[in-house]
């Protein structure tokens, strides 16, 4: 799997069911099933000349309101087809109701909002008490209007495969492409709350759902009154020219994490060398590597990739107290089958895959990777980063896309304006002490954009926040922000209640 898939393409659901590879597939509206005659709405034009349908439904067993919202597919001109995209609203459940909702805003890009609220209400649920909760659909994620072509052979091993590959695919879609951007996604949210009229809200984003969020930001300045980034980053960050060193930098963390606990020191004293040793082994050549059964089967051979995949997921998911189990038993027992069982079954009970995929078939995502500056990515860019254990699996990524994204149809215009300027909204941050791809260092300079802008790190948290620390304290931090429009005086003395996963013995 490439190191985009790794982590931007598939979200963890932490909050309901278990495992980092767990995704919710629905169809149509499947998770929001709409019940009744369509209500009449709010007044408002669509794009299309008419106000979005919408009807009562039931979500998580909450009361809310799903529709859909017609759109022209090109917002540079309003010409040509429209689409549907899909929104739901949770009402406030509250006697008292503040005008201002929470629009929350979902990782990926290539994953739906509205398929995905039963795996991420759990982190907003709280907000709901006095606020409307706002799931849009991004463009090209799911319904009938999803873009989504066979899988793509993940190798450059043949070109001319993967460039009939991708033509095949582009042959029936290809000039749709240019319009589903990060920005074109962000005037079909502020569309939908002109027409629910809604003033001014509050937004919520997950990971590449900061990314939208900022867009947003940039797009309709007065449409926000806050902005809350969970393990988000600033669109100057370019976080895939700098994932191998801030993998490493997540990795580094771990080791120093197990140093300073006195259990973890106990069982592992010597975790970094034996990091480096058994690197050192699985880059040996393939007769030596040994290899096991996984359950389902698969033969699992422990070279360089399969083993940065498998510290990479870790990471991700911030199941830390992982990664000295796998380090610890596979140096160990190197060479040794029954290490590698051990190993496999460790993942496999965290909830972790054992192998890699292909790259996104989700075609909607491939403009907004090939031609979003804060997505960029070369071979280039990542000298002076072969010392990691991402290096290769960022490596092939960069060489991949750069074969693929000149294939790709693209439209400038539809892209719109990225580059970030000064906003007083205020900003509430979130992320990982241990995140290997929206490190707290991502945001050092925020300030200079956001004057009312700050960043809470959470110990012990991977890309992924766990439910019971954001519960503890991710919560009713955010809950407090938007109450108070600010962050300055937050009370946060709950981080220290938050105790990462112990790493303890074997």
């Amino acid at each position: 799997m490439s190191a985009w898939n790794a982590w931007w393409k598939t979200r963890t659901k932490r909050f309901r069911g278990s495992g980092w590879i767990t995704v919710l597939v629905a169809v149509g509206l499947a998770v929001v099933a709409c019940s009744g005659s369509p209500a009449p709405v709010a007044s408002g034009a669509t794009a299309a000349g008419k106000p979005p349908a919408i009807g009562s439904c039931t979500v998580d067993g909450l009361r809310a309101r799903c529709g859909t919202l017609t759109v022209a597919q090109d917002r540079l001109t309003g010409a040509g087809r429209t689409i549907g995209v899909r929104f739901v609203v949770i009402p406030a459940t509250g006697a008292e109701k503040d005008p201002d909702p929470v629009v929350y805003l979902a990782g990926g890009p290539g994953t739906s909002a509205v398929e995905e609220i039963p795996d991420e209400l759990g982190s907003i649920r709280d907000l709901n008490a006095h606020r409307d909760l706002v799931f849009v659909e991004q463009r090209g994620t799911g319904g009938p209007n999803q873009l989504a072509c066979p899988e793509f052979p993940a190798s450059l091993a043949s070109r001319a495969a993967l460039r009939a590959s991708v033509g095949s695919c582009l042959a029936g879609i290809g000039a749709d492409l240019p319009y589903y951007t990060t920005a074109m996604y962000a005037d079909d949210v502020n569309q939908l709350l002109g027409d629910l009229h809604y003033a001014r809200v509050n937004l919520f984003g997950n990971s590449y759902g900061s990314v939208v969020a900022q867009v947003f930001l940039l797009r309709h300045p007065g449409r926000v009154r806050t902005m809350t980034l969970q393990s988000g980053f600033p669109l100057s960050a370019r976080p895939l020219e700098r994932g191998p060193a801030d993998a490493e930098a997540a990795l580094d963390y771990v080791f120093a994490r197990c140093r300073a606990e006195a259990s973890c020191q106990r069982a592992y004293p010597q975790l970094a060398a034996d990091w480096t040793a058994l690197w050192a082994s699985a880059g040996r050549s393939p007769s030596q590597v040994p290899a096991a059964r996984s359950p389902t089967g698969a033969a699992v051979r422990l070279d360089q990739d399969t083993l940065a995949f498998w510290m990479y997921q870790a990471l991700f998911a911030g199941d830390e107290s992982l990664v000295p189990v796998l380090v610890h038993t596979l140096a160990a027992g190197v060479g040794s089958v029954a290490a590698l069982v051990t190993a496999i079954k460790a993942l496999q009970g965290a909830g972790l895959p054992l192998s890699s995929g292909g790259y996104p078939t989700e075609m909607m995502t491939y403009p907004i990777y090939c031609g979003e500056p804060w997505a960029s990515q070369s071979p280039a860019a990542l000298s002076g980063q072969q010392g990691s254990f991402a290096y290769q699996m960022y490596l092939r990524q960069a060489q991949w896309y750069g074969f693929v994204c000149p294939l790709m149809p693209k439209s400038a215009a539809a892209v719109g304006s990225q580059q970030l300027t000064v906003s007083r909204v205020p900003v509430l941050s979130f992320n990982g002490a241990g995140d290997p791809v929206a490190p707290a260092a991502s945001l050092a300079r925020a300030q200079r954009y956001w004057p009312a802008f700050r960043e809470i790190v959470l110990p012990g948290q991977g890309h992924d926040v766990d439910a019971a620390s954001w519960a503890r304290c991710g919560a009713p931090l955010t809950e407090a922000f938007i109450e108070q429009a600010s962050a300055a005086q937050l009370d946060t003395s709950c981080l220290a209640g938050i105790s990462a996963a112990p790493f303890g013995g074997t």
